[in-house]
This record gives structure tokens, C-alpha cells and sequence, in this order.
């Protein structure tokens, strides 16, 4: 067989997976997707709810320029124009009982961009901005020696940042990319955010927001890229078991009792359920033990309507407390009239994500009420209300387990791993699921070459 015609089989039809595909259909390769279900998109994705009477995402996400990546895959498949980016990094903070604090990143290069705004930031004191400024001269040096043994916490408090400083920029900031609290999640994860974001371009630290729903956005568009190129999309199809014979791998046993032969397989499900298709003693192996030790960091999204939002801008976020950003869907997507669509995340949401819904929506009353009081002594009052739970959303970051998550490739010959769970030297992000998939991609495709 031609490398031109070489089939590769890719299971899962999330971003890892759709990548992956993506970038070896362009390659001229054979693909044939298996996905267990018949829509796609795994952590991200979206359907029609009735109770909200509109196609919602499974979770809120946020993007941002330096998400190269994900911009070069929405590329391929000809799908950019789906997302709103701000032209600078501008952020507003909401304290309880509704101050603002509002960070405004000049037309500046980076980093002198973000020390700008941040000490131009109203409401943080002289030692607060003395802090940033510190932070700021620290932060070429902080990146390149990152420790994965060191909490966010712990860093934080080394570079001497104030606890208001914390709260208005740090804290949501790690909230929002690792999806894990700064008491236990890692340094190393987080400034690898930063030098991605603050350290290379101006352009790379602005904010972008899906303004479709994310199955149109890249789901739809992936699946019709891959038609198009006659690969065979196999949805509403599990794989029961990987198999591999003398460890390299030789194709999929499927739910159904059919076998899919291949000498090369993407793997992009999540860790559980690929440590579940290992066949035999394979689990045992160092490199997927590891992968047992990673655990899941819950995401519960709150989707209601109220007459009139709190707020004009497309998102903000909540200063201390056990909600985190907010999100004015309507304005995002362009809706003119009638109620208005809100979004609400609740990062890391180990102590909540197992509360009924009228629980959670008793604590986003009260939380509209105490971070929104002009807006009448009982707050926005919600007219539409849904929760949306992802028990494991992401993988924990918590310091010290950056070397539990395995390369692309392993000890079984011919298959690849791809997930924002594999080392792509990013958290668990959008970026980095489409970088394991354009990884693991990248290795076949040299593989065949050598």
C-alpha cells in the first residue's frame, strides 16, 4: 500500500480526534472515525435543550490568540469567522456589591502591553501595582525554570503578590486555564500559560469567544472536510478493544463485534476509557499506570435567562467567590430583543457538582443579588434555568503530575495518543487537545517517511 493510501483509524470525534483526522485527510491518508456517538464533539460540544429552547454548549469556553493550534485547525476547515476576538486584552472584575475593577491593555508589545494595564488598573493600590510591576520583571526568568512541583499558590506568594491583586487578575486567571484551584494546581502549567499568552505577542493575549455554538463551529465543518476527502466516518460506533499483537497494534474491535483492521490508530477518548480498550496485561505498563494516576476536576455550567442582563460586556469575571465568569451570550451571538441568555461557570466544581439543580440555582440567585444589587434588592430575577455538569471536564493539574500524561507515543507500536491530556506542555485546554491531535498526526506522518 502507497503512503498516499494508507489508512489510519482515529477514535473519537472530539477536537483531539477531528485534528488529528483533519491534518492526515490533508495529508492525503485514509481515515476512518469512530465515534461513539452520533453528533461529536466530546467535552465540547453543543445540542438543542428544550428547557432553554435553543442549542447550547455542553460548557462555556474561552479562547485566546495565542491558541495557534486551534486558529490554524478552524483554518483548515474553514472556520474563523465563528469566533469573536477582542482587538486588546480587556478584562472586567466584579466585586461583591458590584464595584469594578477594569484592566485595559494598551496597543503596547508584549509584555509592556499587560504591565500597562495592569498599572493603570482602577482600584488596585500603589503596592498592589508594585507587585505587578515585580511580577512583570520575574516573569521571562519564571518560565524558563518552570517547577512542576510548585503550587500556583506557592508561586504567587514568592513574586510578593497582594491578596487584591490575586483576586482581581492571578486567581481567576488560574481558575479560568487550569481548572483547578491555586492551592494545588501547578506553577509550571500556569507559566506556561503566561509565556504563551504575555510573552510572545500583543495579539496573543486577547480573549476570544465562540459566538456559534461549538459543534457548528468545528464539529459540522470537520466531518464535511472529511467526507469530502472520502474518509469513513463511522458515528454512533464504540471500540470495545484495541488490538495488538507482539505490541503494535492492528486494528479495533468494536462494540458491536466487528473488527476494523489498521496498522495505525489515534487514540484521542479520554484516559479512563483508553486505559478500558488496553487489551491483556497492557495496563500494567509503566506508561499507562501513570495514566491511571491522572484525575478528573469537574466544570457545572449554569445557562439561564433574565428580562435585562447585569452587565453590557460579552463576559466579566467574579471576584472571590464560588462563581467565577459570567457570560452575556446574547450579546456574543448578536441576539437583539426578548430575554437575555447568561452563562455562568463554575470552575473546579468538586464541592457543587454533585447538588441538585434547585440548589445551584438558589446559589446563582443569591450571588446575582450580592455581585449585582442595583439591580433591585433580589437581583436579576432568572426566568429560564439549566445546569449542565461535566464530572470530568478536565484532568486535574495539581503540582507535581505534568509526568503522569504520556507522549503522543508508547509502548505499543503504531498507536498514538491524542487528548488535552496527553504532554503537550499546555493544561487541558482547547489548544491543547488540537495540539495532541496535530502531534500525534505529525508522528505518522514522519514515521512513514523514516
Amino acid at each position: 500500500m502507497s503512503e498516499s493510501t494508507r489508512s489510519v483509524i482515529v477514535i473519537g470525534g472530539g477536537l483531539a480526534g477531528l485534528s488529528a483526522a483533519v491534518r492526515l485527510a490533508e495529508a492525503g491518508r485514509v481515515v476512518t472515525l469512530v465515534e461513539a456517538t452520533r453528533a461529536g464533539g466530546g467535552r465540547a460540544r453543543s445540542f438543542h435543550d428544550a428547557t432553554l429552547d435553543r442549542e447550547v454548549d455542553n460548557g462555556q469556553h474561552l479562547m485566546m490568540g495565542c491558541y495557534r493550534e486551534t486558529l490554524a485547525f478552524l483554518r483548515a476547515i474553514d472556520s474563523t469567522d465563528g469566533i469573536y476576538f477582542q482587538k486588546n486584552l480587556e478584562v472586567t472584575m466584579v466585586k461583591p456589591g458590584g464595584k469594578r475593577l477594569h484592566l485595559q491593555c494598551p496597543a503596547l508589545p508584549a509584555p509592556l502591553h499587560l504591565a500597562t494595564g495592569l498599572l493603570a488598573m482602577r482600584g488596585l493600590g500603589l503596592l498592589d501595582k508594585a507587585a505587578a510591576l515585580r511580577a512583570g520583571l520575574m516573569l521571562r526568568g519564571e518560565v524558563q525554570r518552570p517547577d512542576d512541583n510548585e503550587t500556583c499558590d506557592s508561586w504567587l506568594r514568592r513574586l510578593g503578590q497582594t491578596p487584591t491583586l490575586r483576586n482581581a487578575f492571578w486567581d481567576p486567571l488560574i481558575w479560568g486555564t487550569l481548572n483547578d484551584d491555586p492551592l494545588v494546581s501547578s506553577a509550571a502549567m500556569f507559566t506556561a500559560v503566561l509565556d504563551r499568552a504575555f510573552l510572545t505577542s500583543r495579539d496573543a493575549s486577547r480573549l476570544g469567544v465562540p459566538k456559534v455554538p461549538l459543534s457548528r463551529l468545528y464539529v459540522e465543518q470537520s466531518l464535511a472536510y472529511l467526507r469530502a476527502r472520502g474518509c469513513e466516518l463511522r458515528l454512533g460506533e464504540s471500540v470495545r478493544a484495541l488490538e495488538v499483537v507482539n505490541s503494535r497494534v492492528t486494528g479495533v474491535t468494536l462494540k458491536s463485534g466487528d473488527t476494523l483492521a489498521a496498522d495505525v490508530v489515534v487514540s484521542s477518548v479520554p484516559p479512563q476509557a483508553f486505559l478500558d480498550m488496553l487489551p491483556g496485561t497492557l495496563p500494567s505498563h509503566p506508561v499507562y499506570q501513570d495514566i491511571a494516576r491522572l484525575r478528573p476536576s469537574p466544570i457545572v455550567n449554569l445557562w439561564f435567562s433574565v428580562d435585562r442582563a447585569p452587565f453590557e460586556d460579552p463576559f466579566i469575571g467574579l471576584v472571590a467567590g464560588p462563581l467565577h465568569w459570567m457570560f452575556n451570550r446574547s450579546r456574543i451571538e448578536g441576539e437583539v430583543g426578548g430575554e437575555v441568555m447568561m452563562n455562568c461557570t463554575i470552575s473546579a466544581a468538586r464541592s457543587c457538582v454533585d447538588d441538585p439543580p434547585e440548589t445551584l440555582q438558589a446559589l446563582l440567585q443569591s450571588e446575582l443579588q450580592r455581585y449585582f444589587p442595583a439591580a433591585g434588592p433580589q437581583g436579576p430575577k432568572i426566568k429560564r434555568f439549566k445546569v449542565i455538569k461535566e464530572k470530568r471536564a478536565t484532568i486535574s493539574h495539581a503540582a507535581g503530575t505534568y509526568h503522569c500524561r504520556p507522549e503522543v507515543t508508547g509502548p505499543v507500536r503504531g498507536l498514538y495518543m491524542a487528548g488535552d491530556w496527553v504532554r503537550t506542555g499546555l493544561p487541558a485546554t482547547i489548544e491543547s487537545a488540537v495540539q495532541s491531535g496535530h502531534d500525534a498526526a505529525k508522528a505518522i506522518l514522519t514515521s512513514e517517511r523514516n
